[in-house]
Formats: C-alpha cells, structure tokens, sequence
C-alpha cells in the first residue's frame, strides 16, 4: 500500500511539473538524432525497426519481453524477466545479440540467467534493429539473425542546452514499480547523457482455472545507472566515451534449479566517428569496448537449502573493438571493416551436503580459465540499377577457443576430452536482388551462407542441468561449427491508400547442426541427483527451419489504424545413427537420432491491432487480439510435451496531454486467460513437470515526462 501511495504522489509531482516546465519553455527538445547503420536498411531480406515511441506506449518488463511481439520472434521464460529471445527457432549464440552497434556481453549463467537483453533496459533504447537470417555481417558471426539493441547517445547543440526525463511505471498482479531518470545536454563541443533506473516486482499470478490461480516465485529487483559523454573534435569527427552498470539482486527462476542471488555488469566503450571525410570515404567508425559480467547463484530460496546448499559464481569477460569504413562512388556504396572478440570464462559451483549432523563440501569448476578469440575481416556492396537494388556481404572469422581444463575420464585405458584447444577459419556471404515491378509492388530474393563457431557452454560445461531435458549436460571441445544455407523470398507492396504489407517465404538447412546426444551409463555418470543421465553436445549432419511471416499496416492518414501479423516456423532434423567420437574413438553403443522435430520450436501465430486516433492523434485507444495455434510438433528426443493453443486480448490508450507528459496506460490479458507459451520452461519440482503460465490480468500505468 505504502508503494502505491508513493507512486500516485510521485505521478502528482510531476504532472504538476510538466505543467510548470510548458509555462516555462516555449521549446521542448525530445531526444537526439539517431545516425543509423545503413546495411539495416537493405531490403532483399526481412528486418524490424522499434523506435522509441512505440516501445513507451506498452507495458513490459525487460527486453525480451517485448521481443515477442515481433513477428516469428517468440521467447524462452523461466522466470518474471530475463526472457531469452528466439528468432525463427534459432536461439542463445546461434543469434547474435549486440549493444550499440558492436559491444558484446558474455553471458554469465550455464543457464542463461542473464542473456544479453536482459543487461539493458527499456528505457535505456532509442530503437532495436533486428535483422531474420544470416544477412547482417558487420556485427560478428551470424547463423540465425542480429539484434542491435542501440541506447540513447548524446548529441551536441548550436549552444549550451540541458534537458531531462523522467518515466514511473506501475503493474499490478506483480505489484511491480518502476523508475527512470536522464539528464541530458551540452553544446556544440562537449554533450552529455546521464541515466539511471530502477524497477522492484513481486511473485506474479496466472489467469484463472475453474476459478483458481497460481503464484509463482518470480520476484526481482534490478537496477542500473550509467553516463556517455562526447566530444566533437570538429564538424566532422566525434568522440564517444560510455559507462554503465546493470545489478540485478534476488531474481527468482522458479524453472530452474538455484536463483540469481546477485548479478554486477559493468559496460565501457570508446566510439570515434568521422563522416565526409573525402569524395569517396564517407563514414569511419571504431569501437572498443570491454564488458564484466559477475554473476552469483544459489538455492538459498528452496526447501532444498537445508540440506544440500547450491552456490555458483561466475567471472565472464568480453573485450573487443571494430573499425568499419564507408565509400561511395558514383551510386555504388561498399563498405569493408575489422572486429575482434575475446570472451574469458571462469566459474566454480560449490555443494555443500548437510546430513546426520555431518557436512560435506565439493567444489568443481564450471568453466577453468576458459577463451574463445575470434577475428574478423567483412566487407558489403550495395547498387542499384534500372528497376533493381544488388546486395552482397561477405565475411572471414578466425576462431580459436581453449581452457585451463575439462572434465577428462579415463575409461578401459582410453582417456576422453583430453583435448581442449580447437581453431576454424569460417566463411559467410549473401547476395540479394530486389526487383522494382511497379511504383507499389517489389519482389526481393536472397540467399545467404552464415557460420558460427560453437559457444564456451558448447564447447566446456561440465555435467549441468542446463537443457530443456531433465539430464545433465557435457561439452565437447571437438565441435564443429555450424553453417546456415538460407533462401529467402519476400513481396511487398506500398500504396497510400491503402496501406503496406509484405509477405516473406523461409528456408534453412543448417549442416553440422549443434544437438545433444545421451551418453552411455558405462562412459559417464550424472553429477546432479534425479536426472536421468549425461547428453553431450555433439554435431549432426544437419537440421532445416522452414516457415513463413506476414504482415500488413494501414495507411497513416486515416484516423482508424489496423494491424495484422502471422508468422510459422518448423524446425526438423532427418533419420540418423550417430556414432559418437571422443578423442578418435567410438563411444560404446550407436546412438539413433530418429526423424524428429527440433526442440523449442514457436507454433503458428497471429495477432490483430486496431487503434483510432482522437483529438488530433493526442488520444490513443488500442484493442489487439493475439492468437497462438497448438503445438504438436515436438520432439520425442528432449521429452518436449505438447502444448494447447489459446488466445488473449489486451487494451491500451495513450494519451499526449501535452508536448511534454505522455500517459500509457492500459490492461493486459482482459479476460484473465490462464496460458502459457510453448517456449515457457518447466517448474522445477511440479507435478507432471508443469510449464510456467504467463501473467493473468494486468494492469499497468506508465507516465513519461520530458523537459
């Protein structure tokens, strides 16, 4: 009660506050200019532009959360936030997660706790840019698509401004609040940006069934702060020089085994920009940047505390940097570039068991010093002529990976994993064409090659629940990388009257897929109680995704807006006996994948949107109905059950009351639908290994102020 007292206030204040700023300031300045990368903007392939607007007039709570709004792009919960997107049924590094154009963070937890989304939030975006498919080169290895998560950057000014914003946001069901505050400004030289936020929400509650609800452990609290400040050498050249920090205190994952007791990420960059620097080199960009990422598990929060006590904690460091350069001649654009990545990963679990008045302890390593280096060297070229636009992009990656150590067992004399060091050299492309048809109608296609090296938890984990199955997981440093062959057919047609839309065709075959396998009880033994046994990671011949998405937007000029999305995946992996090779040998036993569906693959879904704007576009309403087939295409391999479809209707009305307070507000899930998503993770400990519902009815006010 206290917290929703102090937020009413809090939300009084500044109203009246913006009431006095209007009287005050004739001129109000929101936001910056956002310099955006021009290979999003390519066509032959599929790519979603979020800006800030639209992000600030719905409700949610991290990151990936509002990811699943976009179309076949769904995401894994396991918890009330941290949400783990998937594109197109390509997830965790086989999607390449980016901030501010090129910073890249190394993922704590074994169990993804902490995915890169989830170290940035909402407020902190000016705009997300997600690209489908193995298209976007200039970020790092691609295999299943890009998203660039781009925080506000500071900008200058003709002369000394200052300027600031502030947003509180309340949810009930989670009795969530959330704060954000920056302050902004500069001159034509120097310019700045500080920001800070931060949000506490309690255990969530589903819909109802036959007139019941379930809780569920989902607490948080995080919050973050950080400052960027610039300098402009001279018109044409600025200097960049970021710092932030992300903490995360007593998140509850009740999907998994232990919580994220604490989790401490520290963010730096130095960006340097040239632009027009001659007639032909138009743009230089260069970033280094080094991210912390300290991240603390435990089951303190379980009925397990007492007698056997979990805790993990874990170092992961990535450091690199990337120059790219931009020419222009004549209507031919190229671009060629350099990156680098280092990520280094140390982690202990400790377990200690408390039985008849005795204590045991045993530590063992999660990852012992471990290091994945990878270079590369990418260049891009865009013309158009006639009625067509060409698209290429080609890239080179050099990786090599190493550890300390791995888990190594010798079996009737045969030493296993003893190993670690690999190194490949990868090659990426794509060409695209698209064909202009009519001044409405265009027709792209484009084909593309991606490759990725495997991941530290691929490569190194030791004997880990960190799968969708219940059994313990084994990395393996013989690895092969994986390589996307991937067509994509798009049409899309634009007329003023009456409105956009397009409609994109699929298909990938993957080759030296990344699965998992079950050992033999004669070569290893689990290390965790109550799983069913040891699956190492291991490459097969290959998988394919297929599926489709469309869309259509009415025009602007009217007042009634509609909206309508739809997109499919099917993920499949052929009939195989897969022989299992440790260090040159066979494992005892074949191993039979059968013709199976690829795990954590989304169902069919679509969702209409209809807003009307009143008063001159300042009043809002919007009505979408979002809905999700059946699953029924699982996989027997990963135990994967089936899941029902189901259907759910939110409301929400955005309200400009003036040039600087815009109020959202509004309810999710209307008819308290008790569902869950396919993606949704099961409850540790539950009966039947129930899956974690979804929120039931939610409703939620969000006050943005600018001054």
């Amino acid at each position: 009660m206290k917290k929703k007292i102090y937020l009413f206030i809090s939300f009084f204040l500044l109203f009246a506050a913006g009431i006095r700023a209007q009287h005050l300031s004739d001129t109000i300045v929101l936001g910056g200019v956002v310099i955006t990368d021009t290979l999003l903007k390519r066509t032959p392939f599929v790519t979603t532009q979020v800006s800030k607007e639209i992000m600030q007039s719905v409700s949610t709570r991290d990151v990936g959360d509002y990811l699943r709004s976009i179309p076949n792009v769904s995401g894994i919960r396991k918890g009330g936030g941290a949400i783990d997107p998937v594109i197109r049924g390509f997830k965790f590094s086989q999607l390449n997660v980016v901030m501010d154009g090129g910073m890249k963070i190394e993922n704590g937890c074994p169990n993804r706790m902490d995915p890169v989304a989830a170290h940035v939030e909402v407020e902190e975006l000016s705009q997300i840019n997600l690209v489908k498919g193995p298209f976007l080169l200039n970020y790092g290895p691609a295999l299943g698509g890009v998203i660039n998560l781009q925080t506000e950057d500071p900008h200058p000014y003709a002369k000394f401004e200052i300027h600031g914003n502030a947003m509180f946001g309340y949810e009930t069901n989670w009795d969530g609040a959330k704060e954000y505050f920056s302050l902004y400004g500069g001159n034509s030289k120097v310019y700045f940006r500080a920001s800070g936020g931060y949000r506490k929400y309690g255990d969530y509650s589903s819909g109802k069934t036959d007139g019941e609800t379930t809780t569920y452990n989902t607490s948080f609290t995080k919050y973050n702060y950080g400052a960027k400040a610039g300098w402009a050498i001279s018109p044409k050249q600025n200097v960049l020089l970021s710092y932030s920090e992300s903490h995360g205190r007593d998140v509850m994952f009740p999907a998994l085994t232990m919580d994220e007791k604490s989790d401490d990420t520290r963010m730096m960059s130095l960006d340097y920009s040239a632009r027009n620097i001659s007639e032909v080199i138009k743009t230089l960009d260069v970033k280094v940047y080094r991210t912390n990422v300290n991240h603390l598990m435990d089951n303190s929060n379980r009925i397990t505390w007492s007698a056997k006590q979990m805790v993990a904690d874990v170092n992961a460091i990535n450091t690199g940097g990337k120059a790219i350069l931009g020419m222009k001649i004549k209507n031919q654009n190229l671009s060629a570039g350099i990156d680098f990545e280092n990520i280094y990963k140390d982690g202990v679990r400790t377990m200690t068991m408390l039985m008849m008045g005795t204590t045991s302890t045993t530590r063992f390593n999660l990852w012992n010093k471990a290091l994945i280096r990878n270079a590369g060297l990418f260049a891009g070229y865009t013309t158009s002529f006639n009625s067509f636009k060409f698209d290429a992009a080609i890239r080179v990656d050099f990786n090599k990976a190493d550890s300390e150590d791995t888990l190594v067992l010798i079996k009737d004399g045969v030493e296993y994993f003893n190993e670690t060091a690999s190194q490949f050299v990868n090659l990426s492309a794509n060409l695209g064409l698209t064909r202009k048809i009519t001044e409405k109608l265009s027709v792209s296609l484009a084909f593309a090659r991606g490759t990725r090296s495997p991941n530290m938890l691929e490569r190194y984990i030791k004997r880990l629940t960190i799968g969708y199955d219940n059994y313990d997981y084994l990395g393996n440093p013989q690895l092969k990388p994986e390589t996307n062959y991937e067509v994509d057919l798009t049409l899309t047609y634009s007329d003023k009257k009456l409105g956009t839309m397009y409609v994109n065709g699929f298909y990938s075959y993957v080759k030296d897929y990344i699965s998992a396998v079950m050992l033999p009880s004669s070569v290893i033994m689990p290390a965790t109680l109550g799983v069913l046994g040891v699956k190492q990671f291991v490459n097969v011949d290959n998988a394919t995704f297929t599926g489709f998405e469309l869309g259509y937007t009415s025009p602007q000029a009217y007042k009634l807006g509609v909206n309508v999305i739809a997109a499919l995946t099917y993920g499949q992996i052929p009939s195989e006996t897969k022989h299992i090779f440790i260090a040159g040998q066979v494992v005892p036993g074949d191993i039979v994948i059968k013709n199976d569906a690829l795990p954590e693959i989304p169902p069919f879904e679509t969702t209409l949107s209809v807003n009307y704007r009143l008063l001159h576009g300042k009043l809002i309403p919007r009505v979408s109905y979002r809905l999700v087939a059946a699953q029924h295409h699982v996989s027997d391999a990963f135990d994967e059950p089936e899941t029902p479809g189901f259907s759910i209707m939110n409301f929400s009305v955005a309200y400009k009351l003036s040039k600087n307070i815009n109020i959202n507000a509004g309810v999710n899930n209307i008819f308290d639908v008790s569902y869950y998503e396919h993606l949704n993770r099961k409850i540790i400990g539950s009966p039947e290994n129930k899956k974690l519902y979804e929120p039931g009815r939610v409703l939620f006010v969000n006050l943005n102020l600018s001054i």
